[in-house]
């Protein structure tokens, strides 16, 4: 009783003041209130960080595609104007901070800066009221000394389906993309045609050692020429074939300037140097399209022999557009000339060809050496038919070798052949091999196989450098190839 009379007797105060400090409601609704707050601000964070990086993605891709325009050597406006132009189209433009570009000899690089701020929608609850928007890109185009030795096939499969004429255009926008503005001053193409072998021209010829068949008199009727249209000419007082002309004596055609390569040189570097060889003689081994092609395994001297180190597009499209087919595929041959004018031991040959006028004297020094950081060295090599075996007419000044062919009835008794055809794919992949494996520096090797057998586009894969330097075309396509190569050896790139 008298503790229940004690409480009663507590002051009401004391008792309402216990309570309002024991009392928990409403701490979760303050709490509530913080943390809603809370997540509001950290997703808007997150909402102006994702609209900084859209905008910053897409200033980068502007920039990057403004610089790239502009770096091409291929582009004649002014490179500044280019990358304003690329902003502005794209409603960027107020937010190019600046454009520089560094114009050598055969390059050029750009880089533009471009900056804005970017106003946050919730960030400015906490004080930030703006976020940077930046992007760096650097392009550059660079032709560094470039060595190529540009190998077509010219045999006479190449009349089919227009292959040739398919290739005349493709293999000339090739010469137009390496040579284009400051390229001409750094790039030489060795542009090397070849159908049974490979004409290195009557200069080279003598030069490498090459021995001339004996001038023999010819009717005009059974295929002879004037004998001032052939190499050397008969004995004074000799008798020649009789023509159209009675004061002019006429010969055996003795028109191109090929050398029969022995097994050695199969298997070194460099141009041809046993030191004497003999010259392959005038015949056709298969069918003759008249008016179509040249008669002739060995390609003739005018305007199908190599054409050196040349960086005047005009003179090599020329050429391209001027080749006449002839008999025969012989891609051993041709791989054999096109590695041999990239190698430094045919330096004095080049030499030689400048002092003979076949070479302009700027270009004294090449074939650089392959340690040589600023010069690459490539082999375009195309063709569309496999390597064959090499045949010969046993009597290598036979009157029927200026009209008949040797596969033809009789005359094929009066062929050999000098080396099988297994020998010659052989030899050919030991020159790719060659090639791919310089040191310090490989020649890179792109070959195409055009409209080209299962056997022949096996050759070619064996050959290129990698799988991603082989390829196949049809048709038009082959123009596609050649720039895809050409814009490989331009090295356009992104350095930033």
């Amino acid at each position: 009783m008298t503790i229940k009379n004690s409480i009663w007797r507590t002051p009401f105060s004391a008792l309402n003041t216990g309570k309002f400090f024991r009392d928990e409601s409403g701490a979760m609704t303050i709490f509530t209130c913080f943390m809603i707050f809370m997540m509001v601000l950290v997703c808007g964070i997150g909402v102006d960080l994702m609209r900084n990086e859209m905008e910053r993605t897409r200033l980068q891709g502007v920039s990057d595609r403004a610089v790239l325009a502009a770096a091409s050597l291929d582009q004649q406006r002014p490179p500044e104007e280019v990358v304003r132009d690329y902003f502005d189209k794209s409603g960027l433009g107020s937010f190019v901070s600046s454009v520089d570009v560094d114009e050598t000899l055969g390059a050029r690089r750009v880089t533009v800066s471009a900056f804005h701020n970017m106003n946050t929608q919730f960030m400015h609850l906490v004080g930030v009221d703006t976020l940077p928007v930046p992007a760096l890109s650097t392009a550059e185009q660079f032709t560094p000394n470039v060595e190529i030795s540009l190998v077509l096939d010219i045999s006479q499969s190449m009349l089919r389906s227009g292959k040739i004429e398919n290739l005349r255009p493709a293999a000339s926008d090739f010469v137009d993309v390496l040579l284009t503005g400051d390229g001409n001053q750094a790039t030489t193409i060795n542009l090397v045609p070849y159908a049974g072998h490979v004409n290195p021209g009557a200069f080279m010829f003598d030069r490498l050692g090459g021995q001339r068949l004996p001038v023999a008199p010819l009717d005009e009727a059974r295929g002879g020429i004037p004998e001032h249209l052939s190499h050397g000419f008969l004995p004074a007082g000799a008798v020649g074939g009789v023509g159209s002309d009675p004061s002019i004596r006429y010969v055996h055609p003795n028109v191109s300037s090929c050398l029969e390569t022995t097994p050695a040189d199969a298997t070194s570097v460099g141009l041809p140097s046993a030191g004497v060889y003999s010259q392959v003689p005038h015949f056709m081994n298969y069918s003759f399209k008249r008016g179509l092609m040249d008669w002739g395994w060995c390609p003739h001297d005018t305007e199908t022999e190599i054409l050196y180190m040349s960086s005047d597009a005009d003179v090599l499209k020329d050429r391209i557009a001027n080749m006449s087919m002839n008999d025969g595929t012989g891609t051993q041959h041709a791989i054999k000339y096109g590695l041999g004018l990239l190698d430094p031991s045919s330096r004095g040959d080049i030499t030689a060809l400048i002092g003979n006028g076949d070479v302009d004297a700027s270009y004294s020094g090449r074939p650089a050496a392959y340690s040589d950081a600023d010069t690459a060295k490539y082999i375009v090599l195309m063709t569309d038919g496999a390597i064959v075996a090499q045949y010969r007419p046993t009597d290598e000044l036979d009157d029927q070798n200026a009209t008949v062919n040797l596969s033809r009835g009789s005359r094929k008794a009066e062929r050999v052949i000098t080396s099988q055809k297994k020998t010659n794919i052989q030899q050919f992949l030991a020159q790719c091999d060659l090639a791919k494996n310089r040191s310090p520096r490989p020649v890179i090797v792109f070959t195409i196989a055009f409209e080209a057998s299962a056997g022949a586009a096996n050759e070619m894969r064996r050959c290129a450098t990698s799988p991603s330097h082989f390829f196949i075309a049809d048709g038009t396509e082959i123009s596609v190839v050649f720039q895809n190569i050409a814009q490989q050896i331009s090295q356009l790139r992104l350095t930033n």
